[in-house]
């Protein structure tokens, strides 16, 4: 289930990198995560720039009231996991 990301160029060129939502971190969070596809080596789809080196992962889920959504750089998945982890202390995931 891919979740696409909105456009985040404007007239004044590409973001950088996304925003994180995080309103619920005690929330028992169940997050879809997928590593970033990139376009040019340092784009994701959307258009965000966010330059070379590690993969970036992207988790979003629905917390109680709002949806949640963070983005990692991290070697490995289980690395992502760890990274969120440490933000939403009861996260879960889907495989």
């Amino acid at each position: 289930m891919p979740q696409h990301l909105p456009n985040a160029s404007s007239k004044y060129g590409a973001a950088m990198g996304r925003r994180d939502t995080i309103t619920e971190p005690d929330y028992p969070v169940k997050f879809h995560l997928r590593k970033l596809r990139f376009v040019d080596q340092c784009y994701d789809q959307g258009g965000a720039y966010w330059g070379m080196g590690n993969p970036i992962y992207h988790a979003w889920g629905d917390g109680a009231e709002h949806e949640q959504e963070v983005f990692v750089r991290a070697a490995s998945r289980i690395e992502a996991r760890c990274q969120i982890r440490a933000a939403f202390p009861n996260a879960k995931f889907y495989r």
